[in-house]
């Protein structure tokens, strides 16, 4: 199992070697996720991550969506990080997936613009402004009436980490 260190939010995994499977937990609070890392797939201009991903509340949780920027290495020199943030890539992705109590589910991301040999920087946040807390209603009551939290909560994954 991966360890993951709290920072600001921010939970990070150390030592990342994508041909290994790995676990991690995302927890903020209002959601708490447990994932394992299946397999990293190259594809034209990018990669593929299959991930699973397990909710551990009581209550079914769906429409997450998954905020990503991903990039090479972080460089160790403080001088470099600004043109390296420069060159990180991001992007929002959208889902309609239910994440059932208890129950593993495959998500895939598909991140264009680095390789899986050069994937050394990932950091995934939930984007809570459409997710729905769902409990499981009695059979007579089919109306469903969502909550919305808007929060952050964000995972970084690091293959290597430098310190100086």
């Amino acid at each position: 199992m991966a360890a993951l260190n709290a920072n600001n939010g921010y939970s990070t995994i150390q030592n990342w070697d994508p041909s290994q499977t790995h676990y991690f937990i995302i927890n903020n609070g209002n959601i708490g996720l447990a994932g394992r890392i299946l397999s990293i797939e190259p594809i034209d201009n990018g990669s593929v991550i299959h991930l699973d991903l397990v909710n551990l509340l009581s209550i079914p949780v769906s429409n997450l969506a998954f905020n990503m920027t991903w990039g090479t290495k972080k460089p160790s020199e403080a001088k470099d990080l600004p043109r390296w943030k420069q060159l990180l890539l991001n992007t929002k992705m959208d889902s309609t997936i239910e994440l059932l109590p208890g129950a593993w589910t495959n998500v895939t991301l598909t991140l264009k613009g680095v390789s899986p040999n050069n994937l050394k920087y990932l950091k995934i946040g939930i984007d809570m402004e459409n997710v729905i807390f769902d409990s499981i209603q009695p059979i007579n009551d089919t109306k469903k009436k969502p909550k919305k939290i808007i929060a952050i909560d964000t995972i970084i994954l690091e293959k290597e980490i430098t310190h100086s």
